[in-house]
């Protein structure tokens, strides 16, 4: 049987952080998660789960305080909270407090013990690809708010360093130079490798007999990196390739970024879209989610879009609802999941390049 490897990463629209709880019944007979908390506890390997609700896992920075006995709890969950300062990678979240009232809650409040699990793409997308008639084991591995190069260890720096120098020495541009500092760990992006190579060792030992070469990073971030240029985002999607490759990655799939505030984003999409035109093995899964509206747009659509999105891609938000959060909710991750799905099988399946959606960014539109 082919067994099909993913790895879905990036950032808080990856980890899942809308307001409302899923609502889609996840129901997947030959999808299993890679849980890796138990071996990253002792144990001799992780453990594979058929993929449901909650989705990831709240990986601490430190072990000792998060599962000792100020926070540790007879359950084997812990109660420290405040995730952007104790974690390296959390589960999906959703933060609704009161419908009545539009509210929501921090993110901050939650911990591995009081987590309300918000919808996110991984279960989506593998619904779809079962109904393809296809099997898969997957490991989730995002945070909130992070950019590019929190995946980065000290080598991909320097090797950035020496690019963007070569860059601004052949174009004249001015980007910073300055080289990591000195003492940094960088645990988060050594901890993001590890756990990548333990579900591929794991899933041979889990899987014996599947045929497991078709492994696949499924990238959703950037959101963080709207301050970057096009040349500076499209050299560290190349590093971070290559790093990947070394591990045993053969594919990687971009779902094109979001707009989240900031009209810089549209570097990014540029950048993402250089990159997977210049790798043979990295490709477009789809555009959709750029085109998916946001409330600070409602008076500059046109502004933004060559012609305004169709109602597909409306209240992919629960902002749209009138709730103070901006991330892509269930509505959204069906649509990314429908779309992302079909061009996988031909691009894994099929051997054939992916149908993606006519460009709609004003900003990536070739000037006739």
């Amino acid at each position: 049987m082919d067994r099909d490897l993913f790895v879905f990463a990036g950032q808080s629209n990856m980890v899942g952080a809308s307001v409302i709880p899923p609502k889609i019944k996840i129901d997947l007979k030959n999808s299993y998660e890679y849980k890796h908390k138990s071996r990253r506890l002792g144990a001799k390997e992780g453990e594979f789960v058929i993929a449901n609700y909650p989705i990831g896992e709240f990986v601490y920075k430190d072990i000792d305080l998060a599962y000792g006995k100020e926070y540790g709890l007879p359950n084997g969950k812990t109660t420290l909270n405040g995730y952007a300062e104790n974690t390296f990678y959390t589960s999906s979240l959703c933060n609704l407090k009161s419908k009545r009232n539009k509210t929501v809650h921090p993110f901050s409040i939650y911990s591995e013990a009081n987590a309300q699990h918000g919808a996110t793409l991984a279960p989506l997308l593998l619904t779809e690809w079962e109904k393809l008639g296809h099997a898969s084991a997957f490991a989730h591995i995002a945070k909130g708010g992070v950019s590019i190069a929190y995946f980065f260890n000290e080598k991909m720096w320097l090797e950035y360093v020496k690019r963007i120098s070569r860059y601004n020495k052949k174009y004249g541009t001015n980007y910073d130079e300055t080289p990591p500092t000195p003492n940094v760990k960088y645990e988060e992006s050594d901890y993001f490798f590890e756990k990548c190579s333990h579900f591929f060792e794991d899933a041979k030992k889990r899987f014996d007999g599947d045929n497991l070469t078709s492994r696949s990073l499924i990238w959703l971030q950037g959101e963080s990196d709207a301050g970057s240029s096009t040349a500076q985002h499209e050299i560290k999607l190349n590093i971070f390739w290559e790093e990947l490759k070394k591990i045993g990655f053969t594919h990687f799939f971009v779902i094109r970024v979001d707009y989240f505030g900031s009209n810089g984003i549209v570097n990014v999409m540029q950048a993402q879209e250089n990159f997977v035109k210049k790798n043979k093995d990295a490709y477009m899964l789809t555009r959709c989610a750029s085109f998916m509206t946001h409330p600070y747009q409602d008076k500059t659509e046109n502004e933004w879009f060559v012609s305004p999105p169709t109602k597909t891609y409306r209240n992919c938000r629960d902002s749209c609802l009138g709730y103070d959060n901006h991330h892509i909710n269930e509505k959204g991750f069906k649509l990314i999941a429908k779309r992302s799905a079909k061009n996988l099988n031909r691009v894994l399946k099929q051997n054939k390049r992916p149908k993606l959606e006519k460009e709609l960014v004003r900003g990536l539109v070739k000037q006739k």
